[in-house]
């Protein structure tokens, strides 16, 4: 006879996946996003990933990046990013699902 167990452990919140940077040499420079709340980045535009961050006189500075679905345009990752980074601003980073952040964000 099978016996079924239950999980008692309390749930916690969800942890987000760890930031890993991405190579952005030959990236696709795809401009320049401003936010709601006046937090702006500029977005480069990988093979598998679009990158987010700042410019500085050493160059890019990745605040993050977001790995594109298969067969998702250009357009259609920019506006999911964009809606990430409003939720993240907005409600906090557990309420992402597809965004990572290094720690300066």
């Amino acid at each position: 006879m099978k016996t079924q167990t239950t999980n008692t452990t309390p749930a916690q919140p969800a942890q987000p996946a760890k930031w890993t940077a991405q190579p952005t040499d030959n990236a696709k420079n795809l401009g320049l996003i401003e936010l709601e709340n006046g937090e702006s980045f500029y977005i480069l535009e990988t093979p598998t990933h679009l990158v987010f961050g700042g410019a500085c006189n050493a160059g890019f500075l990745e605040s993050g990046n977001m790995q594109k679905q298969e067969g998702e345009s250009a357009y259609a990752a920019l506006r999911e990013l964009l809606e990430e980074l409003e939720t993240y601003y907005r409600e906090g980073s557990q309420f992402c699902n597809r965004i990572q952040c290094n720690e300066r964000m």
